[in-house]
């Protein structure tokens, strides 16, 4: 009878909690905010406000046109130490003479990222072309494709989130931006 109680209450609880983060979390957007969000065709013209939902196989074919690139994967509202403002990485970028690609891995937190002064596009990881719902497997998928390795391969640790190319091929990975 303990084990039935303990039951209910969990199934209680659970319907009480909303998980947020396990998956890209659209579903759980306003309206005005999903409007925002929509597929990228090309990368010509990109509008500010919008988030453009993209893949690895694109964003490395955009990259080759560009000497040096740098890609921030992040998640909005982080509170790591290694989490700065955007405009700290888009001033990085403009003195450094890199395109910069700011690439959320889902849409928890929206706000954090939206409400930001910066004047780059947004992007997101499009966890449809990925085949999986699981944000933790469709950002791994997509920094695999980023490094040139094999779509599943597993990380053997965090390297960090900015990824660093020249003319598109793949540099290297760091956890902080590297002192000017």
């Amino acid at each position: 009878m303990k084990c039935l109680y303990l039951i209910l209450i969990l199934i209680t609880l659970n319907s009480c909690i909303e998980l947020n983060g396990i998956t890209n979390d659209y579903d759980k957007l306003s309206q005005s905010q999903k409007d925002k969000i929509e597929k990228l065709n090309e990368f010509d013209n990109l509008e500010t406000g919008k988030i453009y939902s993209i893949n690895a196989p694109q964003l490395m074919k955009e990259m080759k046109k560009y000497p040096k690139s740098l890609v921030y994967v992040f998640a909005n509202g982080c509170r790591s130490e290694y989490c700065k403002a955007l405009s700290i990485y888009e001033d990085f970028a403009k003195k450094q003479n890199y395109k910069l690609y700011l690439v959320m891995n889902g849409y928890n937190n929206l706000y954090e990222t939206t409400n930001q002064p910066i004047s780059s596009p947004l992007f997101s990881i499009d966890s449809d072309y990925y085949g999986v719902k699981s944000r933790t497997k469709y950002t791994i998928y997509f920094e695999n494709e980023l490094q040139g390795k094999a779509i599943n391969t597993k990380p053997k640790e965090f390297l960090g989130s900015l990824y660093f190319f020249e003319n598109g091929k793949f540099e290297n990975i760091l956890r902080e931006l590297p002192k000017q």
